[in-house]
């Protein structure tokens, strides 16, 4: 099996029990219960607890390794406030839902905003297995190249620094490269939220152009699409 974990991205309220923001939680064949804990003896056995959020359901969601389909999976059991998966309501009947690498999990959507937002990511090991199997990776060619394991990326093979903003950035671009990214596409990749102005992504998208384009004013590799968005162009 892979091993995995969920990193802590957003927490508009409340805490993750034994954690902090930008920890990552290990996950591995066991089943992970998240929920706000009850009281009483019928109280579920919680292994991720958030606490102080009173929008987060009583009412569990689970993440759990398939050894049948080679994943993780997550399901919903009846929260009120519905669970999703990169911006997609999942249902709450406790059907399981296919995780993937980098997926955003977002419970409890009041007033537009999620109250706690995860990433589900491979692990480091893991991903290090799958390096060969990716279509881009460091060499001595000319332009634009990535390694995602080591979550690095080179322009002409030498590495380009990015901070912790601007790689979220390229990461979110870099998911669906040579496909359209929408401005809510990467509002809710980088904030959990949907609706963020245009102006504001256009900035992170600019200060990420500073770092990789020779030419800010005619970029080769992150193009505006002429029906709004960004390409990430390989």
């Amino acid at each position: 099996m892979r091993d995995a974990f969920l990193r802590i991205e957003k927490l508009t309220k409340g805490r993750v029990e034994g954690y902090e923001l930008w920890q990552e939680i290990p996950l591995r064949a066991d089943t992970r219960i998240i929920a706000r804990p009850s009281v009483g003896p019928s109280a579920t056995k919680l292994h991720i607890r958030i606490v102080g959020g009173d929008y987060i359901s009583r009412t569990p969601i689970e993440i759990s390794y398939s050894h049948v389909d080679g994943c993780y999976m997550i399901r919903d059991y009846g929260t009120t406030n519905g669970t999703f998966r990169n911006g997609e309501l999942i249902e709450n009947d406790g059907r399981s839902y296919r995780l993937k690498d980098y997926d955003l999990i977002g419970l409890a959507k009041v007033r537009g905003q999620m109250r706690v937002v995860f990433r589900f990511g491979l692990s480091y090991q893991t991903q290090l297995a799958w390096v060969s199997e990716d279509p881009w990776k460091p060499s001595a060619v000319k332009g634009l190249s990535v390694n995602t394991a080591a979550k690095k990326v080179f322009m002409d093979a030498k590495e380009i620094i990015l901070n912790r903003t601007k790689l979220k950035v390229f990461e979110v671009l870099y998911a669906q490269r040579s496909k359209v990214c929408t401005i809510d596409d990467i509002a809710w990749d980088m904030w959990g939220m949907e609706g963020a102005s245009s102006e504001l992504v256009a900035k992170y998208i600019q200060r990420l152009r500073d770092r990789i384009e020779s030419d800010r004013a005619k970029p080769r590799y992150i193009v505006t699409h002429s029906f709004g968005g960004y390409i990430l162009v390989e």
